[in-house]
């Protein structure tokens, strides 16, 4: 059995958009990145340096137009768009400024979503762990209009770890948070990848502290 030393090894991967009656603009340029189990990397940027593309991409969401994205070893542009899915639903967790939680779901539910696309058993069980841990358990039954802004993003976070994904991509996590609710979510990012989990963090916050920080500009990936 081949060893898997990279949960995310990114080579030479270049995207590019074609808007119509305009330029083509490049977002990623021949971007090579690798990231092993433990690892929390994290790549800042200007607003349009191309972060949310490169963790689009990575995530197995937005096809380069160039080069390849391996995951646990696995090459997922070689997948059909629904055995992609699954394999998303199973091995990676994504966290948006935004949050995208379901308006008329509880928190309960809205970190249950992932099991839409990939039943797990005890998911359920799992689920109030991951509620507990994050300090909601008394918010189990509201719904997210009833939820802070730091507590929504922690149950953002949860849902993204309901599977024990292998990777987690974090895009602006921080973004919409105070100072103390910046920090829970970053102690619950680094708490996983001590576990053995892989942390790819997009952020114009250079404060945040990582094993490797990177750098976008115009596309192009640079080691700091």
């Amino acid at each position: 059995m081949t060893h898997i030393t990279n949960v995310l090894k990114l080579t030479g991967v270049t995207k590019t958009y074609h808007p119509r009656g305009r330029p083509a603009v490049a977002a990623l340029r021949d971007v090579s990145l690798t990231l092993e189990p433990g690892g929390f990397k994290v790549v800042c940027g200007a607003s349009g340096s191309g972060k949310s593309t490169l963790l689009l991409t990575a995530g197995g969401l937005l096809a380069p137009n160039a080069g390849s994205v391996h995951v646990r070893g696995d090459d997922i542009y070689r997948f059909s768009s629904e055995a992609r899915a699954r394999f998303r639903a199973h091995r990676i967790g994504f966290v948006f400024q935004q949050f995208h939680l379901i308006p008329y779901l509880n928190i309960l539910e809205n970190v249950l979503a992932p099991t839409l696309a990939a039943a797990c058993e005890e998911a359920e069980a799992r689920a109030r762990r991951l509620i507990d841990a994050f300090g909601l358990a008394h918010r189990i039954d509201h719904p997210p209009s009833e939820l802070s802004t730091g507590e929504r993003q922690r149950v953002a976070l949860a849902r993204a770890m309901l599977n024990e994904p292998a990777l987690v991509l974090a895009d602006e996590p921080t973004g919409n948070l105070d100072e103390d609710g910046s920090e829970i979510v970053l102690q619950h990012l680094r708490e996983f990848a001590r576990r053995g989990g892989a942390v790819l963090l997009a952020t114009h916050d250079r404060s945040v502290e990582a094993d490797e920080r990177l750098t976008l500009e115009s596309g192009v990936l640079l080691s700091q």
